[in-house]
């Protein structure tokens, strides 16, 4: 089928007449464009098409079939976290020599070209997708011993973060994914640390989940940006390497310039909260390490007299626990050559214990 094709605007050289009694048809695949009269001038007795780079656009663009990229789908709950599309060829026009062989036919007056297809390739290939799905790290902590409580908190936060998907040069707010610690957000009253002391607030077991997951960011090589202390040392990771959040206040966070895309996954099945962290291929060995500098004695236990228990009655109330100045250090091995890169020294402080001790007033008479 011949299409009538008329350029948006004309060019040709001055002083140019337009062509008689001469046409050009340029087929390109099951289509015909056919330019005549004022497309074509006449300059010098040589033939030119008007506006020939618009001329040959306007035909790509109405026979090209355009490739279609890859596509990557993150599915965290299953075994293999990743399922891809593959790419699929274009078919395009090859302008440059379409642009020759108009410029050959007018010179010659020939009356008909052939338009010559190339393939067109996506910019996105599967092969190129999964250089992203490689497993870089895991990590888990046991909360195997929690409230029932503590576990939902534990479980609900992993389930926000699992999934997650980090562009390069992206950064990662824990607050951001997880939200608020309310119970309109789903969490419960279990135990927290405050300011030195453990106590009962909404959303306990929260900081377990941000600790795994930091230290999976170590292990992986991507880059913390901020990281903060508990007052006191948890009981599931050591010292140094733990990832207090809370509120707004304090965050957990970290940027992915590994040079692709990064993905997390994250389980907590009721025993272990687990992170793995995929990405690019990891180029070196991440270690880390809790060095403790100073064990801090806590102060002389607080002592809680019952006159109505014997004088040898004695029990702990609250127990005590020592501070510690610790330090945590990340050991990068590349190329067979290792660095140790000093993250943070934190102190911890010591918890003063209680006992509560009888002094029956009969006994002391006696």
């Amino acid at each position: 089928m011949a299409t009538a094709f008329t350029a948006v605007a004309f060019f040709y050289p001055k002083n140019s007449v337009y062509a008689s009694g001469y046409s050009l048809s340029v087929i390109a695949g099951n289509k015909e464009y056919v330019f005549s009269g004022r497309e074509i001038s006449v300059y010098n007795g040589k033939l030119y098409l008007n506006c020939i780079d618009g001329v040959i656009d306007g035909i790509f663009y109405d026979t090209a079939l355009f490739p279609v990229d890859a596509s990557v789908e993150f599915l965290p709950d299953n075994d293999y976290p990743f399922k891809f599309k593959s790419e699929k060829l274009g078919k395009g026009i090859d302008k440059v020599q379409l642009k020759k062989d108009i410029q050959k036919a007018l010179y010659l007056r020939e009356n008909t070209v052939d338009a010559k297809f190339v393939d067109l390739l996506p910019s996105v290939t599967a092969e190129k997708l999964k250089e992203c799905a490689n497993k870089r790290a895991e990590f888990s902590t046991d909360y195997s011993q929690s409230s029932l409580n503590r576990k939902h908190n534990v479980k609900l936060s992993t389930e926000k973060i699992n999934g997650a998907v980090i562009e390069n040069g992206g950064e990662f707010s824990f607050n951001e994914i997880v939200g608020e610690r309310s119970e309109n957000n789903g969490f419960l009253t279990a135990t927290v640390i405050e300011n030195g002391e453990f106590s009962q607030g909404v959303g306990g077991g929260v900081c377990q989940v941000s600790t795994t997951l930091y230290n999976a960011v170590l292990l992986s090589g991507l880059t913390p940006t901020e990281r903060h202390a508990h007052s006191l040392v948890p009981s599931y990771i050591e010292p140094s390497l733990d990832a207090m959040v809370s509120g707004s206040v304090s965050d957990l966070k970290f940027k992915n310039f590994t040079g692709g895309r990064v993905y997390i996954k994250g389980v907590a099945n009721g025993e272990k909260v687990t992170f793995t962290v995929y990405g690019k291929e990891i180029d070196a060995v991440y270690e880390r390490e809790s060095v403790v500098l100073e064990v801090i004695p806590p102060s002389e236990p607080e002592i809680i007299v019952d006159e109505s228990l014997p004088k040898d009655f004695c029990e702990w109330i609250k127990a005590e626990k020592s501070g510690i100045k610790s330090v945590a250090n990340l050991k990068i091995t590349k190329n067979g050559i290792t660095t140790i890169l000093k993250l943070h020294t934190d102190v911890y402080k010591s918890v003063r214990g209680q006992k509560r001790v009888g002094a029956n007033l009969l006994d002391k008479t006696g």
